[in-house]
Order: C-alpha cells, then sequence, then structure tokens
C-alpha cells in the first residue's frame, strides 16, 4: 500500500504543469464579487522532487556587487501598506495575513500589513474622495497612523495604455505619502501570458507588454526619486527561464500560486535588502520551487533592472491629458438611470418574421415557426461581413462603418477571431463580432470582441483629437422608434463599455444626448437585473447579467454609442480601445 501512495505520488508530481506545491497553504484568496474574478487556486500539495527534476531548473546568475539594499531593523515595528488591484491581492499575495506577511515575519520582521484594493481599479480612481475606495484611501494616509512603506500599484496596462494618466497619479500619490511620512515605493507589473486576448493591444509578445511597463514605472520613480519594485522582471525571468513552473493562473494574467509567492519575495527582497536565498521559510512550494523563486527574487532586487535601450523613456512634463470638450463626452453620471428590473417593452434589437426561410442572417427561432435576426438597416443586412484578426484595410472600415447596415462600427481596427461564430445554420453564413453586437444569440461564441483603433472620434463620425470617442457604434432600425431602455447581455459586469455616451438621430447626421442613458461605471457601480425575465430567442439560454439604462422615452431612427472608455476583454482588464459583450439590447418605450 506504501508503493501505491509512493507511486501515486510521483504521478501527482509529473502531471502537475507548475510542480511547486509543498509546506503551508496560505489563507483563501480574497475576491471581490463585483469584479467577477476568476477563481484563484492553490496548486496540490507533493513532496516529490527527483534528481532528474532538479536539473531542469534554470538558476539565475547574480552579480553580487550591483546594488546594496539597506537592512530594515528587526526590533522596529514596520506598517506597510499596499494598494492595488487583483495582481496585488491575488492568492492572498499581499493580504494582512498573506505570502508577504509570511515571509517578513518568518525571517523574523515585526511587520504590520495593510491593504487598500478593488480588483480593476487605477490609482487615480485611488485619489478620488468620490470613489469609495478613494475615500478609503485618503482617510488612511491622513490618519495619525503613519506607514514606514507603502506600495503603490496602477491598473495593468495603464502604464502603456495612458502614461500621461499613470505619470500624473504617481506623482499625486506620492504628495499623499509624503505628508503621511511613509517610504513610497512602487511595483511594477508583467506582461500578459502569450495567447491572451489583450497581449496584442500592449505588446508584440509578453516581454515587450513587460519591458514597456518596466520602462514606464522606471522613468516615474527616477522623476520622482521613488524606489521600483520589479515584480514583473521577475515574471519575465520564471516564464521564459523555466516554463515548467507557470507563474500565470489559467486566465492568463493572474498570477498562479507560484507567481504570487515569485512576487511576493520579490518585494521582500527588494524592500527589505534581504538575500532571501538564504532563507529557509518556503510556505506552500516545495523546496525546488522555492530555492528558484528566493533566487530569482535575489538577483532582480540586486542587479540593473534597465530594460534595453529602445524602451526607455522620460516621464518629466508628461502630463494627464485634459478633459474633453465640455459639449462632448463629459458624463454626468447624476443623470444616470439604471434599471432595477428587466425592460418591458417590446425587445427591437432582435427582429422576427412569420417566415420559416432562412439565409442573409436570419437564423431559425428555437421554438415555434419563424426566424429572427438583429436588426436590419435600410441595407437589409445586420452589418458588413468584413472580419479580420489583423490591422483591417481602410476599405474594410469604410464598409464596416456604413451605417446603412443594422448596426455599424467607426474606429474599429481588428476583431478576435476566437470570437468569431462560424455559422447560426447550414443557410445563415459566417458571423462576424459587429454582427453579433445585435444577434439574439446567447452562448457559444458569438460574441463581439472588438479592438478600436488609436483615433479619436466626435459623435459625428469625424477624426477629433479634442474628441473622448475611442469607437462609434450605431444601431438604424430602418424607422423612428421610441425606446424605453438600452443595455448589453453580457458573461460578467466587465466585458462591455465601462465609460460611454449614448445619443439618437433622426437623420443619422443630427445627433441628441440622452443622459439618462449615459454611464461611467468608475463613479455608478454596475447592476445587473433579474435576468430570468430577459427574451432570447433563439433558444432556452439566459446572459449571466443584463445592465439596462433608462432611455426616457427617446426617439429616432438611429442610436450611436459613444465608446469613452472600453471593457473588459478578460476579467479585470480593463482597457480603453476594446468591447467584448455578448449583445447589445434595445427596448422600446
Amino acid at each position: 500500500m506504501k508503493k501505491f501512495f509512493s507511486a501515486l505520488s510521483i504521478i501527482l508530481s509529473m502531471i502537475m504543469l507548475a510542480g511547486c506545491a509543498g509546506g503551508q497553504t496560505p489563507s483563501e484568496s480574497v475576491t471581490e464579487a463585483a469584479e467577477t474574478q476568476p477563481e484563484a487556486t492553490q496548486t496540490l500539495q507533493t513532496e516529490t522532487e527527483t534528481t532528474a527534476e532538479s536539473a531542469t531548473e534554470t538558476l539565475p546568475e547574480t552579480t553580487e556587487e550591483t546594488k546594496v539594499q539597506t537592512m530594515r531593523d528587526k526590533e522596529k515595528l514596520i506598517r506597510v501598506l499596499f494598494i492595488g488591484n487583483s495582481f496585488t491581492y491575488y492568492n492572498d499575495m499581499n493580504q494582512p495575513n498573506g505570502i508577504f506577511y509570511n515571509i517578513a515575519t518568518k525571517a523574523g520582521y515585526n511587520v504590520e500589513v495593510s491593504t487598500v484594493y478593488k480588483g480593476g481599479y487605477y490609482i487615480n480612481q485611488f485619489l478620488d474622495p468620490t470613489d469609495e475606495y478613494g475615500a478609503k484611501v485618503l482617510s488612511i494616509l491622513k490618519s495619525k497612523t503613519k506607514y514606514d512603506i507603502v506600495i503603490v500599484q496602477d491598473q495593468s496596462a495603464n502604464p502603456i495604455a495612458d502614461p500621461g494618466d499613470f505619470y500624473q497619479s504617481v506623482r499625486e500619490m506620492k504628495e499623499l505619502i509624503d505628508a503621511n511620512g511613509g517610504e513610497m515605493w512602487l511595483y511594477s507589473t508583467w506582461g500578459y501570458k502569450a495567447g491572451h486576448s489583450s497581449l496584442s493591444t500592449y505588446g508584440k509578445d509578453t516581454y515587450d507588454m513587460e519591458y514597456k511597463l518596466r520602462a514606464a514605472y522606471m522613468a516615474i520613480g527616477q522623476e520622482l526619486n521613488v524606489p521600483v519594485v520589479y515584480a514583473g522582471a521577475a515574471m519575465s525571468d520564471m516564464y521564459r527561464d523555466n516554463p515548467k513552473h507557470d507563474v500565470y493562473h489559467t486566465d492568463m494574467k493572474h498570477p498562479s500560486a507560484i507567481g504570487s509567492y515569485l512576487i511576493a519575495w520579490t518585494i521582500f527582497a527588494t524592500v527589505f535588502g534581504e538575500d532571501t536565498r538564504e532563507l529557509s521559510y518556503n510556505g506552500s512550494m516545495s523546496n525546488i520551487c522555492a530555492k528558484l523563486e528566493k533566487a530569482i527574487a535575489y538577483d532582480v532586487a540586486n542587479r540593473d533592472n534597465t530594460p534595453p535601450a529602445e524602451y526607455l523613456t522620460s516621464s518629466v512634463g508628461i502630463k494627464r491629458a485634459e478633459k474633453a470638450k465640455a459639449d462632448e463626452g463629459v458624463v454626468d453620471s447624476t443623470k444616470t438611470v439604471m434599471l432595477t428590473k428587466a425592460p418591458a417593452g417590446e425587445l427591437l434589437s432582435v427582429i422576427t418574421r412569420s417566415s420559416t426561410d432562412t439565409g442573409n442572417g436570419w437564423g431559425k427561432l428555437n421554438k415555434g415557426t419563424g426566424t429572427f435576426s438583429g436588426i436590419r438597416g435600410d441595407k437589409d443586412k445586420i452589418s458588413s461581413l468584413e472580419y479580420s484578426d489583423k490591422a483591417l484595410t481602410d476599405a474594410q472600415k469604410t464598409d464596416i462603418a456604413d451605417i446603412g447596415y443594422g448596426v455599424s462600427v467607426i474606429g474599429i481596427d481588428h476583431m478576435d477571431s476566437s470570437k468569431k461564430g462560424t455559422q447560426i445554420d447550414t443557410n445563415a453564413g459566417a458571423m462576424t463580432s459587429v454582427t453579433n453586437l445585435v444577434n439574439g444569440h446567447w452562448g457559444s461564441s458569438y460574441m463581439a470582441a472588438l479592438y478600436f483603433d488609436a483615433e479619436r472620434y466626435n459623435i459625428k463620425g469625424e477624426k477629433d483629437a479634442s474628441s473622448p470617442y475611442t469607437g462609434l457604434i450605431t444601431l438604424n432600425f430602418t424607422e423612428k422608434k421610441t425606446f424605453g431602455a438600452i443595455g448589453y447581455y453580457s458573461g460578467s459586469l466587465d466585458g462591455f463599455s465601462q465609460v460611454q455616451d449614448v445619443y439618437v438621430s433622426d437623420d443619422g447626421i443630427n445627433w441628441t444626448k440622452v443622459e439618462s442613458a449615459c454611464y461611467d461605471a468608475r463613479l455608478t457601480a454596475l447592476k445587473s437585473v433579474d435576468t430570468a425575465a430577459l427574451l432570447d430567442p433563439w433558444n432556452s439560454n439566459k446572459p449571466t447579467v443584463g445592465v439596462f439604462f433608462d432611455m426616457a422615452g427617446a426617439s429616432g431612427k438611429y442610436i450611436r454609442i459613444g465608446i469613452i472608455s472600453g471593457g473588459n476583454i478578460d476579467s479585470n482588464t480593463t482597457g480603453l480601445m476594446e468591447i467584448n459583450t455578448r449583445e447589445i439590447a434595445v427596448y422600446a418605450k
């Protein structure tokens, strides 16, 4: 029997991708229910460490003389405050009794760890006194409690997507921390894993994205004389040199348990100046994995992490962009009216007819007779069938932007090929990401995964750098309708645009804003209605969430949605230039 369990242990060790677990398991990871986080699971435990396995590990060649950290006083209580999002708290990484805390206390330090976090948050939100978590940060930093070390992390792509906002937010945060008497540190994050749907937006590959992030953190750190923890560099090192020990969660963005330990060791080695290679504590990692993590953490903490010359940049003089024109794109959230129950009117964005004939975008209903499709527009077609997961040509963009279709998009750059449906039925033909905006189909891979270009557009669809809109989605209802509600069916509260304006028009030229349907998810928490009452003519499936806004009886032939900030391609990956949802739904009054 002992031989059986021994053999079973070896088999488990071989099939585990990470192969790193052992010993103690950290406390359960904290998640925010409203953020729809992917489940953060710990790797199973195993103690099987063969000579052959050990031989496959690649330890860094550390240069001892590069940098010497100042050791902290072990007799003194050291208060550490972390400010960030899921990249800070994942797998209990930097929680009050989490991985970092255990590493520090096992090394003999008297530490007290506090955290203010919210999934997907930006530093600028933590500076906003009207935001729940911003108010908490301001209260903490203005309290009598003084923090010795304050470690700050921005949204995972913001230093690349909007460096002006990142730099200015760091400057403002430093003023608060300085006033509190704390020592500010920046925490530089990592590139998304190869295969992640947003990676191409921010870099050519994982390392390219990480270098860009590293350069941005380094630039503002040098400007303000604020030290940086290059956790992203440590993640890149392990990912490149020891891929068997997967540092990524299955969502290809958040850290796995291995990644979380590596990050915590890197923060500790950098901020506390310890030679982590000499410490015996392993947490829940095996001896082999812990040895790798400690060696990489020490190396990153004691080397020059300057990225290649082509990535180097300066933050000096770069500030947050000024707000858009007062008459365009400024969402007054006090006028937003979000519905608390499913709309009562007719669903207008999906249309039906009695004929059972299919083709040209018409599909058979799941129950009863007849067919359905998304709105058809003047062209009697849902949308352009132009499609590419690469950059679209000007001709393709022009066709996709034609408001004669039922749904059209201005500013689109490319689509996500993995979200392209193949056929509704044998006669219906291919569905594109644009068609999927109003296709009425919940399930399978029929999703609208759109990536916008780097241009800005005014509400008329003209290129205008002073306008806030990165993309415009137009719905053509063929004739004038009176609208009761507009919203989204999706799998989570993250998939659709996070900041948008909504307009109506009779002629497609002159546009009137519908204030009650405009919203900013950063200021108004999105809430789903009870989806049991939502209509899905294609099948009996129901969307996970449905969020709707009052159109207040506005009327027109067209609705145009001005996307100011895109949604989350995956949980917590808020971007400025993407939208990833199941369906836009419009209801009659």
